[in-house]
Formats: C-alpha cells, sequence, structure tokens
C-alpha cells in the first residue's frame, strides 16, 4: 500500500458571509478549498533514483489557479541531477512541469519548487519527481502547496515513510569440474537474469531457481540484510554416484567417500552404506546419492555430523541438504538389504529361492544375493546351498552343514 498522509488547511480560505437557513443550535461546517498528499512507491528504497509523488484535489467550486507546489530537500533525501528537468504531471512523463531549487519557505535548507497547472473545481492533479536516498529508514517529506498570488492560503502535508535498504544476491551455474555453464537460466523471484549475475535487490526475502538443465534443482529462499551478500551456485548433475548440485556461500567438495556391505546371512539381511565427507566451511550444500545397484528395503537412513536440514527422494536418488558445523562434514547413508538367498525378495529364504537361482543359472543370470558362498560369482552350488538350508541341513551363514 502507498504511504500516505493527508493534511489541513495551514490557514483557511477568507469567504464571504453566506446566509443559510439552518436550525438553532446547527453550525455550518466548512470544506478545505484543497488537500494535499505525499505518497511514496510502495518499493520506496536507497536503490537509485525514486520518484515521489504530490497529489492536489480542488475541494472548492472555483478553479484553483497557478497553483506552486514546495517540497523541502534534507537528508536522507537529495535531488538527483537534471532532476528539475524531469518533474511531470498526472502519471505522463511527457507532460513536464516547470521546477527550480530554492530556499525553502518553512524548513531550513533548500527546496524543489514546482509550478503547477490549474486545477479545475473537484479536480485532481498529480505532480512526479525523483529523489535519492541516501541511508535507509524512516524519514518524513513535507509539501505545501498555495496559490502563486495568494501565499497565505496554503495547505501543508507530511508523510512518514521507510525507505528500504540493498543487498547483493549472486548466482551461477557449472558443471562439475566448476567450469560455467551457458545454456542455464537463474531467476531471481521469477525474473530469468542469465546464467551467472550479481543482482542488487532489496532487503527481505528473495528466491532463487534455475532452468534449462536436465533434471530437478532446488531453490533457494534468502532473507537479504542491508549490504548483506547471498549466492548460490547450481551444478550440473552428471553421473556420479554422489554429487554435489547446489550450494550457497562457500564452495564444497567432496574429500572421500566408500560404499561398504555387511555380510548377511539367511536371517539377517545385506545391508549397504554409503559414506562420504565433503569440505565447506558456511551456508548449505545440496548433494544428491545414487540408489545402490542391488534391490533395497527403503530410502536408506541418513546419518550425519552436520545439520540435516532436509532429505527427498528425486527421481530415484537420495537428496540432502546439510549445513555444514565445522571445515569437513560426514554423512552416511545406510540402505537395508535384503537376506542373504532370499532372491524372491519375500520374508524367508526357503526352497523357491533355490529353485529360482537354479533357473537363472540355467539361463545365464546372476540374481541378487544370490552369491550365498562368497566366491564372487553365481552358480549352481548356490543352489544348493539354499537348498540346504531351506531343508535345515546348512547353517544361515551357509559356512557348514548341520
Amino acid at each position: 500500500m502507498k504511504q500516505t498522509f493527508t493534511a489541513v488547511t495551514a490557514a483557511l480560505l477568507v469567504l464571504a458571509p453566506i446566509a443559510l437557513a439552518i436550525g438553532p443550535g446547527a453550525v455550518a461546517a466548512q470544506q478545505d478549498p484543497y488537500t494535499v498528499e505525499v505518497v511514496a512507491p510502495d518499493d520506496f528504497s536507497t536503490n537509485g533514483n525514486q520518484t515521489l509523488t504530490v497529489r492536489v484535489t480542488n475541494n472548492a467550486d472555483d478553479a484553483f489557479l497557478n497553483p506552486v507546489v514546495e517540497v523541502p530537500i534534507s537528508s536522507p533525501l537529495s535531488l538527483p541531477a537534471g532532476a528539475t528537468d524531469t518533474v511531470y504531471a498526472d502519471g505522463d512523463p511527457s507532460n513536464t512541469r516547470e521546477a527550480a531549487v530554492q530556499d525553502s519557505t518553512f524548513q531550513t535548507g533548500d527546496a524543489l519548487v514546482i509550478s503547477g497547472a490549474n486545477i479545475d473545481a473537484g479536480e485532481t492533479r498529480t505532480y512526479h519527481f525523483n529523489v535519492t536516498v541516501d541511508t535507509p529508514g524512516s524519514t518524513t517529506v513535507s509539501a505545501d502547496v498555495r496559490p502563486l498570488y495568494n501565499t497565505d492560503q496554503n495547505v501543508r502535508a507530511s508523510t512518514s515513510m521507510t525507505a528500504l535498504g540493498t543487498g547483493t544476491v549472486s548466482a551461477n551455474v557449472v558443471d562439475t569440474d566448476g567450469n560455467a555453464v551457458s545454456n542455464a537460466d537463474v531467476s531471481i523471484d521469477g525474473n530469468a537474469v542469465g546464467s551467472s549475475v550479481s543482482e542488487t535487490v532489496l532487503e527481505g526475502e528473495h528466491t532463487v531457481s534455475v532452468s534449462g538443465l536436465d533434471g530437478d534443482y532446488p531453490s533457494f529462499t534468502f532473507d537479504t540484510a542491508v549490504g548483506g551478500d547471498n549466492s548460490v551456485t547450481f551444478v550440473k548433475q552428471d553421473e556420479k554416484t554422489i554429487q554435489p548440485i547446489a550450494y550457497t556461500s562457500d564452495e564444497t567438495n567432496i574429500v572421500v567417500s566408500s560404499t561398504s556391505r555387511t555380510e548377511g546371512s539367511a536371517v539377517s539381511p545385506v545391508n549397504t552404506t554409503v559414506s562420504f565427507t565433503f569440505s565447506k566451511d558456511s551456508g548449505t550444500a545440496v548433494y544428491e546419492v545414487q540408489e545402490p545397484s542391488v534391490a533395497t528395503k527403503g530410502d536408506g537412513t541418513v546419518s550425519t555430523d552436520g545439520n540435516l536440514v532436509s532429505e527427498s527422494m528425486v527421481d530415484g536418488d537420495k537428496r540432502l541438504e546439510i549445513k555444514p558445523t565445522g571445515a569437513t562434514t560426514q554423512v552416511d547413508l545406510e540402505y537395508e538389504g535384503y537376506e542373504l538367498g532370499n532372491v524372491n525378495r519375500d520374508d524367508t529364504v526357503d526352497a523357491t529361492d533355490a529353485s529360482a537361482v537354479s533357473a537363472d543359472v540355467a539361463k545365464g543370470q546372476s540374481p541378487e544375493y544370490a552369491d550365498v558362498n562368497d566366491d564372487g560369482r553365481v552358480s549352481a552350488i548356490d543352489a544348493m546351498f539354499i537348498a540346504q538350508y531351506a531343508a535345515d541341513n546348512r547353517t544361515p551363514d551357509y559356512s557348514g552343514v548341520q
């Protein structure tokens, strides 16, 4: 909502007596001859030229001739170069008005004095001019409007307005080697600004996203402070098992990674753990981890010595947003698998699993969780061991008969 204030007359017009038929004790109200409002834009800020508006409404029955609009200019406001040449009326920049900088008649210092156009009875005119704001925060802007030849018939208004400060939002897109990617579009608050950008923005929340790349990428919302600098880097996805897809603030890199599996048995699952350590001092990092190559029962359980901001599944991969608490951050992602020999992935290892392994071996296939003797291949021996376990003739770890 625009910031406005409607003033009452500083000095009333001297009106000729008018005989009115009013009842005993009644008082005839006298309307102000005109009203004045000072209006600031919704995004009033320290960022470049700011257009202020003085709105004058003629409440009288006669035209308001030769109005003069005076606006004192003092810190934190100042007039940009050429300000007196760009004053215009009624929202039309081509409808320019004469203006000059003079000593203020009611405040210390300079004022912008505008020669207004006549205002017909009941009509409103607006006068627009540019200022710059040196510092953010609250300030008061006043305007005095008067007829050129009757300066005692002035009306004065003041508006308290708050100027927002500015910060910076930066964004770019790189590949996994850190090279710039040009075929991407970064957007700030929904406005595309290119693949690499540093934008001055008003203090407050701003959302940064990216498009034009294959896959789904996160967006980031920053609460930008005055003088603050928020940055995000999007990383083009490739086929790596573990990779960052975005990070804020400083760069992130994988220091070390590994994948390990528990041995498992016919009664305990073969679990897979994907571990990695990444370096980063501040901000957040978003990593994606591909699912293990073997079938698992769930999406994996995450543990980390950083702060886990969020986790989700995106196109079959685990996405983790983590805020580091030190120079390096450890992440472990454990996936629960199936029991050794449970090739049909039901609740037990039984004769049907042995038959399935035997049939797959005959076809030259190697089903998952079938290498029960751990010799690196699936053969008829594995089918035999599973059948022996199902008949209670072999131990659950398949290491011996019983």
